[in-house]
């Protein structure tokens, strides 16, 4: 648990945002349908809004724990349409 937390690089608090990335680059978002932290509800609105290719899985605020393989093919599949996708 202690290895998938980053510490925070503090000056990203200070970087000027023109435009976030969701908005115009593919995203990938798996929701827990067990997180008892983040209300699934909110998770799916927020994938919709992102416009994200969504998947559910039975889990809970750590789904990459409960559910490595189901996540690992969502990271697959998003690897394999970045490596097809024009540049």
């Amino acid at each position: 648990m202690r290895d998938s937390q980053v510490r925070i690089a503090m000056s990203a608090f200070k970087a000027k945002v023109t435009q976030a990335a969701w908005r115009v680059k593919p995203s990938w978002f798996v929701v827990a349908t067990k997180d008892g932290a983040i209300d699934p509800k909110l998770l799916r609105k927020t994938a919709q809004r992102m416009g994200a290719d969504t998947e559910e899985e039975k889990g809970s605020h750590v789904v990459f724990l409960t559910q490595p393989k189901a996540v690992a093919g969502v990271i697959n599949r998003a690897a394999k349409h970045e490596a097809h996708a024009p540049r």
